[in-house]
């Protein structure tokens, strides 16, 4: 039994750091001319119940530096039963950029409702390019110029870095960190010419490529994941994707102040897991043995069961390759802090990945009163 576990976790974390290898060359720089077109550009903004948050996020917009006549500003109210359409409907009398289109409550959902929003927003828009964000969120001046610089002649989508709104606590300070993990890697994973996630608030396509893959995934009703999945088609069907490291593209965006509602934030992200791309999953599977192989053999160490510590000698080698490449990461993108969060994380990785990874496989909580199923 320990045998076999000892074999199980040589080859799960092995393909792991193999993995994590492969990320550090995804980091490398590459020098790439900046575009100097000026594409029409379209923001799209799905909004429900947003009234206490839409104010910071239209005084941001309103002073982007790209040209006004490129560009516009379309926030759908998605049946929202606050003031939320009454702040759209003022901004857009006071500036011709801003768009307002309400959504009425579907008697049968049939796709996710932030899927159904953006959609229904896309259509009614006119830019070339089109960039996508969160109402509680807040975009620097120079967001839509830089994103947009990123689109050369060969870029077809391009993700950006979101970061959270410093908060004392706990919980805020760990969805921050994860944030700036799941940025490494997302960069990584794009230097690498693949796929994996992006931060939906801060997503930017081509108008063309989102038609040409077919739009978001006609068959999916969650409430999460789509801008991951329809990452992954583009990237499935040849489109070329860039991620903009630019800290004048940062958006920056409320943290969850609390256990509760970090948990629902964690699950809503987590559920998206199992209909990624094939690939993925195998690497997921196997890592997640190799993670699960190595806490069962902590224990039997701390039972007495076993007498070497060569499993834990894997387990640190390959947390150390995980601290290596979240510093070196984090310096590449300009993400100074979370150095203490990093070593904790790196050491304790196979044991949180063992625990997390089964949520991949629990349908999404709730959000804003909308279910998987509602």
């Amino acid at each position: 039994m320990i045998g076999i576990l000892q074999i199980i976790q040589a080859i799960g974390l092995g393909v792991g750091l193999v993995f994590v290898l492969l990320l550090f060359w995804g980091l490398r720089t590459r020098r790439r001319a900046p575009s100097t077109a000026q594409p029409s550009v379209s923001v799209l903004v799905a909004a429900r119940d947003e009234a206490a948050n839409l104010l910071r996020l239209l005084e941001s917009l309103a002073v982007q530096d790209y040209p006004p006549d490129l560009c516009e500003f379309v926030i759908v109210d998605d049946a929202s039963t606050d003031r939320t359409s009454e702040i759209i409907a003022d901004w857009s009398r006071r500036d011709p950029r801003f768009k307002l289109l309400r959504l009425a409550e579907p008697e049968r959902r049939t796709v996710g409702p932030k899927k159904r929003a953006l959609s229904a927003g896309l259509e009614i828009s006119r830019g070339e390019i089109i960039l996508v964000t969160d109402a509680d969120c807040s975009v620097p001046p120079g967001w839509i110029r830089e994103i947009v610089r990123r689109f050369d002649e060969e870029t077809d989508a391009v993700c950006g870095l979101i970061r959270f709104h410093p908060h004392p606590s706990f919980w805020s300070r760990l969805a921050a960190f994860e944030s700036a993990v799941n940025a490494i890697l997302n960069a990584a994973v794009i230097g690498l010419g693949g796929a994996l996630s992006c931060a939906g608030a801060n997503f930017a396509y081509r108008r063309e490529a989102f038609l040409r893959v077919g739009g978001f995934d006609a068959n999916s009703r969650s409430v999460s994941g789509d801008d991951d999945l329809l990452l992954q088609r583009m990237k499935a069907q040849g489109l070329k994707i860039r991620f903009c490291e630019s800290p004048q593209a940062v958006i920056e965006t409320a943290a969850p102040q609390d256990g509760r509602n970090y948990w629902k934030r964690k699950r809503r992200h987590l559920s998206a897991g199992n209909r990624y791309a094939t690939h993925w999953l195998v690497l997921a599977a196997l890592a997640y043995l190799g993670c699960l192989s190595s806490v069962i053999l902590g224990i039997f160490s701390i039972l007495g069961n076993i007498k070497t510590f060569g499993f834990l000698w894997l387990w640190m080698v390959f947390s150390a390759a995980l601290l290596a490449l979240f510093l070196w990461g984090s310096f590449k993108l300009g993400l100074t802090r979370f150095r203490l969060w990093a070593i904790s994380g790196a050491i304790s990785f196979p044991l949180i990945f063992a625990l997390l990874q089964p949520l991949t496989l629990w349908p999404a909580p709730a959000w804003k009163g909308r279910s998987r199923e509602a």
